[in-house]
């Protein structure tokens, strides 16, 4: 009798708890087109387009703890396209974007009757990895003088930090600086 009356509650508007509102999703076309190359090979090309999103969408998804969305709001603070200029609030999204989580956290429970308390590990969903293109996006900021309190050696840390876990551009872009300083 009880469900019956939970559920009749969840059908009449208003009566449920309000949720958060969810994020418009991202705007995605897909294209097919049937390809014939001068030597007569007939071949099927399929791509997918991405519109670019209004930044309050962004916005709503960054908040949530979307990395690429993190990484896309960043940017734009830091250009100012389409928002006002905020390099100190981009670096903050960059590195946000570029941490990586866990999805593992340690809960410490007391011992009893004198017995050694424990520390044990709770999953909470999965492991997330960083995004190194907003960990290049951070080290530019500070290599190239443009973030809100720049610092070359904290820029160039983030980028050896990269380049030793094999990421190509920050290979490059570590050899690129080290050519113009000599």
């Amino acid at each position: 009798m009880l469900r019956l009356a939970v559920a009749a509650l969840l059908l009449v508007p208003g009566v449920a708890t309000a949720k958060r509102a969810a994020c418009p999703p991202a705007q995605t076309e897909r294209i097919a087109a049937i390809i014939a190359d001068a030597a007569g090979n007939i071949g099927l090309l399929v791509a997918t387009f991405r519109g670019r999103m209004p930044t309050e969408d962004v916005r709503c998804w960054a908040a949530t703890g979307d990395k690429r969305m993190q990484w896309e709001l960043g940017r734009r603070l830091e250009n100012g396209d389409g928002i006002a200029r905020d390099v100190a609030a981009a670096e903050e999204l960059y590195e946000a974007a570029g941490a990586a989580r866990l999805g593992t956290i340690y809960v410490y429970s007391p011992g009893i009757n004198g017995a050694a308390g424990t520390v044990l590990p709770i999953r909470t969903g999965p492991d997330v990895t960083g995004l190194p293109e907003a960990q290049v996006s951070r080290a530019l900021l500070h290599i190239e003088g443009r973030a809100a309190k720049p610092n070359y050696r904290k820029g160039r840390k983030i980028l050896e930090r990269l380049a030793k876990a094999g990421h190509t551009p920050a290979i490059e872009l570590i050899a690129k600086y080290d050519a113009r300083r000599v």
